[in-house]
């Protein structure tokens, strides 16, 4: 058997705290191993328990890898996945020969030198409206494959190399197969303009690979102050 999801985890923690079980709605699904430190999910419950005791309540029901940190009364309808305008993730690399055992599962080791300039270049065309079909990974059959991207940028902090990405929408392992091609241009072993080339053409077998999940962040969902 599979290991429980974070979902299920939840929802098993509201049944508890509530004393009815409830859909937990999640902002966005993540696969196994990606971590989300800005997780916003919605549900509805006939419960009179007061918004601020719900996190206590909730945490001491759930195991230690999974918190609440903070929880709000929402308008009638609101849905935390079909009322989001935007999501931010970050991945996180840790670029020098040495692995870390503190990083070991937060962090993507690649030992090679990477060209951070050139990077950056080939990162530069995908801000905008633009269809990802060759960054999209088998598994989901989206309604559509355009997604805009409102800002993306690589930091870089001694060893630490991160790309921050913010669209409205994103597909199944977009972000990781974006990583794995952008990395090919680090270690010089494709030309800063290609990735942007691949978009023109739905076939993923040019772009990639896909980076392992374990560096992967979501750390914000964005709401109309309308929404919650």
């Amino acid at each position: 058997m599979g290991a429980a999801s974070v979902q299920a985890t939840l929802e098993a923690a509201v049944a508890a705290v509530a004393g009815e079980r409830v859909a937990v709605i999640g902002a966005g699904r993540t696969d196994a191993g990606v971590h989300a430190c800005g997780q916003v999910a919605s549900l509805a419950t006939t419960s009179q328990i007061p918004a601020g005791q719900i996190p206590a309540a909730l945490n001491s029901h759930l195991p230690p890898d999974v918190r609440v940190v903070d929880a709000r009364d929402a308008p009638d309808g609101f849905h935390a996945r079909r009322d989001a305008i935007a999501r931010t993730y970050r991945y996180v690399i840790l670029n020098r020969p040495a692995p870390s055992a503190l990083l070991r599962n937060r962090a993507y080791h690649v030992p090679d030198p990477l060209d951070v300039d050139a990077m950056r270049r080939a990162l530069a065309p995908f801000i905008g409206p633009h269809d990802f079909a060759a960054y999209h990974g088998v598994g989901s059959d989206p309604r559509t494959t355009t997604c805009l991207v409102r800002e993306a940028v690589w930091e870089l902090e001694r060893d630490r190399l991160a790309l921050t990405i913010t669209a409205d929408r994103f597909l199944r392992h977009m972000v990781r197969m974006l990583v794995g091609t952008l990395l090919r241009v680090g270690r010089g072993r494709l030309d800063p303009a290609a990735p942007a080339v691949f978009l023109e053409d739905s076939d993923n077998r040019r772009t990639g690979p896909t980076a392992p999940a374990h560096g992967l962040y979501l750390v914000r969902v964005e709401y109309k102050e309308s929404a919650g």
